[in-house]
C-alpha cells in the first residue's frame, strides 16, 4: 500500500498514560497502539509531552510534543493548548482529526468537517449539586458548541447517549456509539473457588464522587451484622479522603492497599470474588471492564454507560448514596450457590470478550474514520 492510499489520522490528546494519569489518557494510549497495528493507517499523535518519545518506534507513529502548561487557569490552559494544536493541524492535509476532550477547540470552524470528538464521561453534565452545576456551566457551553460543530461525537453508550442526543442537532447523523475497551487476560475460564471469606474489591480515587465511604459504611454494617468472618475488602487507590477513611474504618477484614503496582493489582483481581464500584457519576469505567476480564461479578451504580457492562447475569445495579443497597447485593451474592457464582463469573468474561476488547473497538473506530473520509 502506498502512502497516498493510507488513511491519515491525527490523534489529539491532553496526555498519554503513564506520562499523564487518568481514564482518558489510558484510553488514548491503548487505542493508538491498537490502531498502529494497521498498516493502512498513517498515525500522527499530538500530545503535551515535549521532548519525549511516548510510543515504541517500531509502531511508526509520528509524535508532536507540545507545551501543555501554559496557564494556571484550567480553561484558559485548554484554550491555549488547543491553539498550539490548531497550528500543527494546519500543516497536515486531508487527515481525520480525533480529539480527546478539549484538545481541539481553537479554530474549530476550519477543522469541523473532518473532526471527531470523544468527550468520554461528560462530567460537567453529571454534576451532583447546584454549586457544581454552576461551577461547570462554562464547560457545558464550550462542549455544546464543539459537539454541534464536529462531524462526529462519540458516546460510550448508556445514559451518555441520551445526554448527547439532547444537545446535538441532527444527532442521528452526528453521534457515533463506541464503547471503552480493555485487553483482557487470554484465559476465558471462570472462577470456581468460592471459599469464604469472600473477597470484595474496589479500585479508584478516594474522592467523594467514587462513593468510597458508602462502601466502607456497608463493610462496617456487614461486620456489625455478623458477616465479619465471611467477607473481606481490599480498597486500591488513594486520594483526598484516603487518610481520613483509613483512620475511621479500622477492621481486620478491611485492607487499604493504597497505590498498587500492575502486578499487585492483578494479584488482587485474581484473588477477589466481586468488584464493587458505588460511583456517583462515570463514563464507562475501565476498572469495571478490567474486573470483568478477570472473571469478577460486578456491583455498580446506574451511571454513565455502566448498564452496558453489567446486568443480572454478571452482577448487580446498586443505588447511589445507599450503603444498604450495596449490602443487599453482597449478602445476595454470599448466599448464592457456587455454581451460580461461577455462572456470573463466566458471564463477565464472556461479555468483555464479546464487546469490549481493543481489537473490536479499534475496528469500530476505523469504520468511523472511513465514513468521514468517504
Amino acid at each position: 500500500m502506498t502512502d497516498k492510499e493510507k488513511l491519515k489520522v491525527v490523534f489529539c490528546t491532553d496526555g498519554i498514560f503513564p506520562n499523564a494519569v487518568g481514564g482518558m489518557q489510558k484510553h488514548s494510549r491503548l487505542l493508538i497502539e491498537e490502531l498502529a497495528k494497521d498498516p493502512g493507517i498513517e498515525l500522527t499523535v499530538i500530545h503535551p509531552h515535549p521532548n519525549e518519545r511516548i510510543f515504541d518506534e517500531n509502531l511508526n507513529i509520528t509524535e508532536i510534543g507540545l507545551n501543555g502548561e501554559l496557564h494556571k487557569n484550567y480553561i484558559r490552559n485548554c484554550y491555549l493548548y488547543s491553539k498550539q494544536v490548531f497550528e500543527q493541524l494546519k500543516k497536515i492535509d486531508n487527515a481525520i482529526i480525533y480529539s480527546q476532550g478539549l484538545s481541539v477547540w481553537y479554530g474549530i470552524d476550519e477543522l469541523a468537517e473532518r473532526l471527531i470528538i470523544n468527550p468520554h464521561g461528560l462530567e460537567p453534565y453529571q454534576t451532583l449539586s447546584v454549586k457544581d452545576y454552576l461551577k461547570t456551566a462554562h464547560f457545558r457551553v464550550i462542549f455544546n458548541k464543539l459537539f454541534n460543530k464536529a462531524a462526529k461525537t462519540i458516546s460510550l453508550g448508556g445514559k451518555l447517549t441520551g445526554i448527547l442526543e439532547d444537545r446535538i442537532k441532527s444527532s442521528k447523523q452526528k453521534l457515533a456509539i463506541i464503547p471503552n475497551a480493555v485487553n483482557p487476560p487470554p484465559s476465558k475460564k471462570a472462577k470456581t473457588n468460592w471459599r469464604e471469606p469472600l473477597h470484595f474489591m474496589f479500585v479508584g480515587r478516594f474522592a467523594f464522587n467514587k462513593g468510597i465511604e458508602d462502601l466502607l459504611q456497608c463493610a462496617a454494617d456487614l461486620n456489625y451484622s455478623g458477616y465479619e468472618e465471611r467477607v473481606k475488602f481490599s480498597l486500591v487507590g488513594k486520594g483526598p479522603l484516603y487518610e481520613k477513611l483509613k483512620a475511621r474504618y479500622v477492621a481486620p477484614n478491611i485492607y487499604f492497599a493504597g497505590f498498587a503496582s500492575d502486578d499487585e493489582l492483578n494479584r488482587i483481581y485474581q484473588d477477589a470474588h466481586m468488584f464493587v464500584l458505588p460511583t456517583l457519576f462515570e463514563g464507562m469505567p475501565t476498572v469495571v471492564l478490567e474486573a470483568m476480564g478477570h472473571g469478577l461479578p460486578i456491583a455498580v451504580t446506574d451511571v454513565g454507560a455502566t448498564k452496558e457492562q453489567v446486568d443480572s447475569s454478571n452482577g448487580y445495579i446498586i443505588r447511589k448514596h445507599d450503603p444498604s443497597s450495596i449490602k443487599n447485593a453482597i449478602v445476595d451474592f454470599i448466599e448464592k450457590t457456587d455454581a451460580e457464582k461461577t455462572a456470573m463469573s463466566q458471564a463477565s468474561i464472556d461479555r468483555v470478550h464479546s464487546k469490549f476488547t481493543w481489537t473490536q473497538v479499534a475496528a469500530k473506530h476505523k469504520e468511523l474514520f472511513r465514513s468521514i473520509n468517504a
